[in-house]
């Protein structure tokens, strides 16, 4: 991410911040919503994507997010297993740095179902 695209992100973190109050009552009910929606419960973990949704929906631009799908555990353990096969580092932290390149998401347990169907196939075509 460059310096622009962080400010930027810096920047819609700081308004929503200031306009949440506006639609979430407290801070547990932000979180459950965010997790539903975006699969995280921290704006720091969001894209920019993300939390220009996100503004969106504090200032109702937007009545609604869609949901989004977690990760299930067959994709879990398909990547974990088709990790271990093809990968030449075979630790968590390699797998975890190779879904972020993939990803931009720290782990396993954050990605969406989307997202895990994109390693899953990045990892098969690993030679």
């Amino acid at each position: 991410m460059t310096g622009k695209q962080q400010q930027y992100k810096k920047s819609l973190i700081q308004k929503i911040q200031i306009n949440k109050k506006n639609v979430f009552p407290d801070d547990e009910s932000r979180r459950d919503f965010m997790k539903s929606r975006f699969n995280c419960v921290s704006t720091k973990h969001m894209s920019i994507d993300q939390l220009n949704q996100m503004l969106n929906f504090c200032l109702r631009k937007v009545s609604d997010i869609p949901l989004v799908a977690p990760i299930t555990s067959a994709q879990k353990q398909k990547i974990k297993t088709t990790w271990e096969d093809k990968a030449k580092k075979k630790s968590t932290s390699a797998m975890n740095a190779f879904i972020e390149r993939i990803t931009q998401r720290s782990s396993i347990e954050v990605l969406t179902k989307a997202e895990a169907t994109k390693v899953i196939i990045a990892i098969d075509k690993m030679q």
